[in-house]
């Protein structure tokens, strides 16, 4: 059993990461509204790598028998 302690970290990182994706594809699909594709692709990758970051962290926990805990994920600016 993993520390409750570490559990809540992994799972305040695991929304961290989420957030993270959240906001790269926020800005593709800001860069996508300015006729930047090649820009936007990169976001988009960019929130994929986040997304496999998020992955490893649930991953984690559950091969360590912590709980995963899905929490709300604030949206990004719209700026």
């Amino acid at each position: 059993m993993i520390p409750t302690r570490i559990e809540q970290a992994f799972n305040q990182q695991l929304n961290a990461e989420t957030y993270s994706a959240y906001l790269y594809w926020s800005m593709s699909a800001a860069l996508e509204a300015m006729n930047l594709p090649g820009f936007a692709n990169w976001m988009r990758i960019q929130a994929q790598e986040e997304m496999t970051h998020a992955d490893k962290f649930f991953r984690y926990l559950i091969e360590r028998g912590g709980h995963v805990k899905l929490t709300a994920i604030d949206g990004p600016p719209a700026e």
